[in-house]
């Protein structure tokens, strides 16, 4: 009992910081994906790339469970055929241990900040 009362403080530390970490590997890739399909679909606009880009980015990053307070910007809004369209997506993901920053240097205080990005060139026919 006195190596359980020991080890078990520790094994469920380990397990929440695995947890915690899968959860932002998670919404790191949820923000990427949204950046991407943003980029694609406002890729293939005939009209107004970067409002197209814009929606279904949010419409892909909105549903993402980890992520919080999505946010979409257009870097370059393409137009022409052939020109760039660029769109980022940014979020966060909430961070279980913040509040042991004080007593554990090194681990942060607040959430943790995902970004993704995405290019494509403007398509036309």
């Amino acid at each position: 009992t006195v190596e359980a009362a020991m080890t078990l403080p520790i094994a469920i530390l380990v397990m929440l910081v695995t947890i915690n970490m899968g959860l932002v590997v998670f919404g790191q890739q949820a923000v990427q994906s949204a950046a991407r399909h943003g980029a694609r679909m406002g890729s293939v606009a005939q009209s107004c790339p970067a409002c197209w880009a814009v929606r279904e980015a949010r419409s892909a990053i909105e549903g993402a469970v980890p992520v919080q307070n999505p946010d979409v910007a257009i870097l370059s809004g393409g137009g022409a055929a052939g020109s760039i369209l660029r769109i980022r997506v940014t979020g966060e993901v909430p961070n279980f241990f913040g509040g042991l920053s004080g007593l554990f240097p090194g681990i942060p205080s607040g959430p943790f900040q995902l970004k993704g990005e995405a290019t494509f060139r403007q398509e036309g026919w």
